[in-house]
């Protein structure tokens, strides 16, 4: 039985070495799908990083838009109020007339 030993390692048997080189080929194609899979992982981040800051921006406009109608509602709000006060006001005026004819009907 031979043995090798490298430098500042420990001694290695010849008869070990196919299972070294067996076990590093197979560990070497472990990493290698860990490294395929950590650039998938990283490309679908860097998708949803992507998506996420479209939709941040579409949260931003839908909010503006809300804030947009919220004050359009208010300023329609005040108009109807304006206008009710207005119909109010005629109703009255109607009301006051038709009791003013009924009268003159009644003379």
């Amino acid at each position: 039985m031979t043995i090798l030993q490298e430098p500042n390692q420990s001694p290695i048997r010849c008869d070990a070495i196919p299972e070294l080189e067996e076990e590093n080929y197979h560990l070497r194609s472990e990493l290698q799908t860990e490294v395929d899979t950590n650039r998938q992982n990283e490309s679908r981040i860097n998708q949803l990083e992507r998506d996420y800051s479209r939709c941040e921006q579409e949260i931003q406009v839908l909010n503006r838009e809300i804030e947009r109608l919220e004050n359009a509602s208010e300023e329609e709000i005040v108009e109807l109020k304006s206008e009710v006060s207005s119909l109010k006001s005629q109703l009255y005026q109607a009301k006051k007339d038709v009791r003013d004819k009924k009268r003159l009907l009644l003379i």
